[in-house]
């Protein structure tokens, strides 16, 4: 349960940094972009409110512009020109312009505003690194806040994490000490009915041989189940999985319980096979044919689709079906719906609860109907044997 509450956690938090470090990107370079577009925009203003004339002999103004628009350095050169139709002229663009200049100290990047205003050409520059110093402060604000949100969701989603483990385990536990209560109390009795049926066997007689074989294999059949429940209280690994047919497991209980239930099939082409483990699938799947039997169905329909990755088992019988308020219990250990009959039909309780550990341990989802007759819908996972071992 560790290994798995450390995996999980391991899972959330390179999710949880993915979005964060996504987002943090996204706002960074938004910030950045926005940055440049106001940079760009103040060196054009300053250009456009740059009188060429007066700025050569004041240059006062100038100071002005650079206090109110607030860059720092400042760089203006003003070129007059006198023939506007030379080729000079002609070839220098309006625009900006970024270069990238060696200084004594390091490379600077200088971005330019070029603008023509009447015989005169203005180039407007500045340093892009003195002018980064705010967008730096605010990038370093950024991460941290982000580094302290990515904490703050790694020790709640931890927490969290720790809380549904706890309820899991427990849950387990409590399954676990279930199924071996049930099969220690199977055990004794049927280890002791098995050795009287063996030892009447060798006595010969035909008249009951025949029976008595019949109940051995019963007996035999009882058994298995004992086994396999006893086994899944002692571990909870999924090495005895293999590929299996659910349309041979149906055909197979039709042979068993055809005799006591009309079985009807719709099957299409497909293949219908999926991992696990074959026993633990027919005792399931007797579970709920016995439950039709009991409760008086005459009629059972098996469906089975495959739908994407998804195989779908569809048991409906003719029943006289149960009463809406209590299908949400019928998987409950004990739990018989008719209890006024209860003493006059056979059986614990126990039933669709191993029915539904068993389709747990498969990573099956089981719905339930009752409109006419009781129909269970079960949607087992269509994996490879592979990926059924990886999970």
């Amino acid at each position: 349960m560790n290994n798995f509450k450390n995996e999980l956690f391991l899972k959330y938090a390179l999710v949880v940094f993915v979005i964060i470090a996504f987002f943090e990107g996204i706002l960074i370079f938004a910030l950045k972009k926005s940055f440049d577009t106001h940079l760009k925009d103040k060196l054009a203003l300053i250009a456009t409110q740059i009188d060429p004339k007066e700025m050569l002999q004041n240059k006062k103004e100038l100071l002005k512009l650079q206090q109110k628009y607030k860059v720092f350095p400042l760089y203006v050169q003003i070129a007059k020109i006198d023939d506007l139709n030379s080729t000079l002229y002609k070839n220098i663009n309006e625009g900006y312009k970024i270069q990238n200049i060696k200084t004594f100290l390091k490379h600077e990047k200088v971005i330019t505003y070029t603008l023509k205003k009447e015989h005169y050409i203005i180039n407007v520059s500045t340093l892009y690194s003195t002018n980064n110093e705010k967008i730096s402060i605010i990038k370093i604000i950024s991460i941290l806040v982000a580094f302290f949100i990515y904490l703050i969701s790694l020790l709640v989603g931890y927490k969290f994490i720790e809380t549904i483990s706890n309820q899991i385990e427990i849950s387990f536990k409590k399954l676990k000490n279930f199924n071996s209560n049930v099969s220690h109390e199977l055990k004794t009795p049927l280890t002791i009915i098995k050795g009287e049926i063996e030892l009447a066997l060798m006595n010969k007689d035909k008249d009951c041989e025949k029976v008595l074989k019949n109940i051995l294999e019963e007996v035999n059949y009882i058994s298995e189940i004992t086994d396999k429940l006893l086994f899944l209280t002692k571990t909870h690994s999924k090495k005895s999985l293999s590929l299996i047919d659910l349309e041979e497991i149906i055909l197979e209980l039709h042979e068993k319980y055809g005799n006591k239930i009309e079985f009807q099939f719709n099957f299409g082409e497909e293949d219908y096979e999926i991992a696990g483990d074959k026993t633990l699938i027919k005792i399931a799947l007797s579970n709920i044919i016995e439950n039709s039997i009991k409760y008086g169905a005459k009629k059972i329909i098996f469906t089975l689709q495959k739908h994407k990755n998804k195989i779908i088992l569809k048991i409906k019988d003719n029943g006289p079906g149960i009463p809406k308020e209590k299908l949400p219990f019928i998987f409950d250990e004990f739990y018989r719906v008719d209890e006024s009959h209860s003493k006059n039909i056979k059986g614990f309780g126990l039933g669709l609860s191993i029915v539904r550990n068993i389709l747990n341990l498969h990573n099956a989802k089981v719905k339930v109907k009752s409109e006419e007759g009781v129909e269970f819908i079960i949607e087992f996972p269509a994996l490879s044997l592979k990926n059924q071992h990886s999970s």
